[in-house]
């Protein structure tokens, strides 16, 4: 792309097809961790199993909010003007900060062996109603305000916060079980090297790694997003949330 084409995509409206394609990849292993959460009940007190796949997705919930509060979310208030506009911001913040208390809630959980359903649960709940409160309030803020620029300079951001060896991780993890839709989304702001990397190399070794450590689960219910568009594709029975 000519630097005056590169211009003018950057003056475009924000894309927000990576965003979707997270939130779609949270609210899988959400939906995942409360379908295993009954087989890590075990009631004596002491250390539990902690599956492997919830460092994961805490670790990227943990990056994903922070990123937005400490680098999304100021961008963002600099181009508000209204007083509603600037409280859903506020409102978004304070989200985070309950889903921290329901990741501490998960974690002591696991740690004991006692409550992991019910915890398990509770972060689903938060943080679906969270991604639904996102996606209606300030998503359209984001689309409206923001420049492919300004945005394209917040997932780089994003990226960085993430060490070299994790991004190739998270790029899997996020691309795992992903519809059509989301697929698109992510590889559009990849370098059309890292497509053939990520088809050759990063996705035939992440499920093979998964494979041959799957935990066999029954498929859990699709929750749609706020703008009725499915989970991407129902889960396999293979899900491999807990290996």
């Amino acid at each position: 792309m000519s630097p005056r084409s590169q211009a003018r995509d950057d003056d475009r409206p924000a894309d927000l097809g990576f965003m979707r394609a997270i939130h779609a990849g949270l609210r899988r292993d959400a939906a995942r961790l409360q379908a295993l959460a009954p087989q890590l009940e075990h009631g004596r007190g002491g250390p539990g199993a902690v599956p492997r796949g919830w460092a994961t997705f805490r670790q990227t919930l943990e990056v994903h909010h922070a990123a937005e509060d400490d680098d999304l979310w100021p961008v963002l208030r600099s181009h508000l003007t209204q007083a509603e506009d600037l409280h859903q911001l506020d409102l978004m913040v304070a989200e985070h900060r309950g889903l921290t208390a329901a990741i501490q809630a998960v974690d002591a959980a696991l740690a004991s062996g006692i409550g992991v359903t019910r915890a398990a649960q509770e972060l689903g709940n938060v943080l679906g109603d969270h991604l639904d409160h996102e996606e209606q309030q300030v998503f359209p803020l984001l689309e409206q305000h923001l420049s492919r620029g300004e945005w394209r300079r917040f997932l780089l951001t994003e990226r960085r916060r993430r060490s070299a060896r994790e991004r190739p991780e998270f790029l899997t993890w996020v691309l795992d079980n992903a519809s059509d839709q989301d697929t698109a989304a992510v590889l559009a702001e990849l370098p059309r090297p890292a497509h053939l990397v990520y088809r050759r190399l990063l996705r035939p070794r992440y499920q093979a790694q998964r494979l041959a450590a799957s935990v066999i689960l029954p498929p859990p219910p699709c929750r749609p997003t706020a703008a009725g568009r499915g989970r991407n594709g129902s889960l396999p029975s293979t899900a491999r949330f807990g290996d």
